[in-house]
């Protein structure tokens, strides 16, 4: 038997698929995490373009993690496992991955058969005579706790303001030379003796730590200098043994809103010591004179946004973190970023960071945003596209915008809002359906909570339909395919009364409306159009389980049940296809109270609910009629 290899991720081959490098970890050396698709080729060749793959991939992939092999499907130009390894190297290279010519370089590399998803992997090594052996693969995306138990996340954030004086109509090479001048200056700050990094933990030994000191320029290796450490230094709070694991394990977790679990990361906050150089004197204040064009007489404010993500073994000293994966990923996200601003001279440039988790990912990636021009400006479209691409997500949606970025903050959903008073996802952590040997299809992406007696208006025993619309138009907001604000019932009346489809005294009236209403209003507001489910009585909801799972995994929008006398916004579906055992994830509009997270899940407002309770009553009416209406997603990204 072959060495044994475990692929912790979702991996299939799709169509466009040609060349996939396999990103892992040297902590986790036996496990493919996940895969990224090759997207920049030699022109008119299959051959790689490794210098434009690495500046990509630099900025995407966490540093810490590594290519460790490739998949090739046969009909993509690629003949041989040989020299597919050999690309693999050669992309290991291109990102000074490979450690010297002393150590042997071994990648996995996969053979797809054109038109049948199989992949055949092998161990292949690079020498003076390459060898090829074979590999035991077992396969279980779900196992991703596995991976953080060696592993832990490291989280940067840095805010810069970078002021410009420039000619009331300002030259691109004078803007571009002082953009260079103050890039290279906080490059320096970064290479420093004078960084100083916080590091703070949320685990229960973290906790007891407190903030962690990093000095990673002044503080040795740890191996070296453990047994120099001195008291005096541990009572300032510097922890010259700490480990990543000690404020990282064991680690406790965050749902992001693909349903992506996480765990919550190290955060680690770069600072400066303005007044001690190196030798631990203490020096005076510095000025910093910045040379300016003669007739510069306007300040330029350009914002730098930078977030770095990092995975490093949690067995590794927080000082070999911070110097050996940290910090260089901080100058490798400016030097990108000044690039991106030095295309943009005409406009006030503003580059940020994000961090997404896909659906199907187990750890995160970064996309660094132009957002001068707004999400929708089109070169910024075509570079999502691009990502959307590398990362093999579906064209249709948007994944990667500033909407779908993750926070690495402990934020327990009750206390998330969207700025508008409203709770936020408030199913989040709601798994317990009942359903034994199911399978759960949620909604992807965040809503807000709209409910009975919100905003002054009395709309009990009338408007939960209403409610359950505002909801989903929420949804589309905070998913950023729309700006406009969720509209009021008024507003939803005049809608209608617009079309045609009622008289113009139902504005202003306590009129039930329904899903054929709420379609035409997500058309004329949204452009979104809807389908709907004919159900003839409740007994038969959960033979429509199937197909409300598909909508969930495909379009992943908020479905409103409307029916009887209460109308009811579903948010995900549990069916166990060999036993037809089902459970509905429900949210309730018809709740009067305040925005208590506790009163609402309680209470059962939000929450499972089965065809027949466990006191024997039915939640869906026999002989009522539903309809369901299903919101599609327009196809964007």
């Amino acid at each position: 038997m072959g060495r044994e290899v475990h692929i912790l991720c979702p991996l299939s081959i799709q169509v466009g698929d040609c060349l996939l490098w396999l990103v892992g970890s040297p902590s986790v050396p036996s496990a493919i995490l996940s895969a990224v698709r090759c997207v920049n080729f030699v022109r008119d060749t299959t051959e790689p373009d490794f210098s434009a793959e690495a500046d990509e991939l630099h900025s995407l992939l966490p540093r810490g993690l590594e290519i460790s092999g490739v998949i090739f499907v046969e009909n993509g130009g690629i003949k041989d496992l040989e020299k597919a390894g050999d690309l693999a190297v050669d992309m290991r290279r291109a990102l000074g991955q490979v450690a010297g010519p002393s150590k042997p370089v071994e990648v996995i590399v996969g053979r797809a058969v054109a038109g049948t998803g199989v992949v055949e992997y092998k161990l292949y090594q690079l020498g003076e005579q390459p060898k090829v052996e074979a590999l035991e693969i077992s396969q279980d995306p779900t196992d991703f706790l596995s991976i953080w138990r060696n592993l832990s996340l490291l989280y940067c954030r840095m805010e810069f303001s970078v002021p410009l004086y420039l000619a009331p109509v300002p030259d691109a090479s004078d803007y571009k030379a002082q953009l260079a001048d103050a890039v290279e200056h906080i490059m320096r700050d970064l290479k420093s003796s004078r960084v100083v990094l916080l590091a703070k933990g949320s685990t229960a030994k973290a906790q007891k730590l407190g903030v962690v000191l990093v000095q990673p320029f002044n503080q040795l290796k740890t191996s070296e200098t453990a047994s120099n450490s001195s008291n005096a230094s541990r009572k300032e709070g510097v922890q010259p043994n700490s480990l990543c694991s000690d404020l990282s394990q064991p680690p406790s977790f965050l749902t992001t809103s693909s349903g992506a679990q996480l765990p919550e990361p190290v955060e680690l906050t770069v600072m400066l010591q303005q007044s001690h150089s190196s030798n631990g004197d203490v020096s005076a204040p510095v000025v910093h004179y910045v040379p300016a064009a003669e007739n510069a007489s306007t300040i330029q404010i350009m914002k730098l946004s930078m977030a770095v993500v990092c995975m490093g073994g949690s067995h590794v000293p927080l000082v070999d973190a911070a110097s050996d994966l940290v910090l260089p990923a901080l100058r490798d996200q400016l030097t990108t970023m000044k690039e991106i601003s030095m295309r943009n001279t005409a406009n006030k440039a503003e580059v940020c960071s994000y961090q997404f988790c896909p659906p199907g990912w187990l750890h995160p990636v970064t996309a660094i945003y132009d957002l001068s021009h707004g999400e929708t400006e089109i070169a910024l479209m075509e570079w999502r596209k691009k990502l959307h691409r590398r990362l093999r997500l579906t064209l249709d949606r948007p994944l990667l915008r500033a909407a779908n970025a993750i926070s690495f903050k402990n934020v327990d959903a009750g206390a998330r809002t969207s700025g508008s008073r409203r709770l936020t996802d408030v199913h989040v952590g709601l798994v317990n359906s009942g359903v034994t040997g199911g399978r759960q299809s949620l909604i992807q992406g965040s809503y807000e909570y709209y409910h009975y007696l919100q905003d002054r208006i009395d709309d009990n025993g009338w408007g939960c339909a209403y409610r359950s619309l505002q909801t989903i138009v929420s949804w589309f907001r905070i998913q950023h395919y729309t700006t406009l604000p969720v509209p009021s019932h008024q507003e939803i009346q005049q809608m209608l009364v617009d079309i045609g489809d009622k008289e113009p005294s139902f504005v202003g009236s306590k009129e039930w409306i329904g899903a054929i209403e709420l379609s035409f209003v997500l058309d004329k507001l949204l452009g979104v159009s809807s389908k709907i489910l004919n159900v003839q009585t409740g007994a038969d909801m959960p033979s429509y389980c199937r197909q409300l799972a598909l909508h969930f995994e495909t379009q992943g929008t908020p479905v409103m049940i409307g029916g009887g006398v209460l109308a009811y916004t579903l948010l995900g579906v549990d069916y166990n296809e060999l036993t037809g055992d089902s459970s509905f994830l429900i949210l309730d509009p018809h709740y009067t109270k305040g925005e208590d997270l506790k009163a609402i899940r309680s209470g059962g407002w939000v929450g499972w609910k089965k065809l027949v309770s466990q006191t024997g009553q039915p939640f869906f009416l026999q002989n009522k009629f539903y309809n369901l209406l299903l919101p599609q997603r327009p196809n964007t990204v």
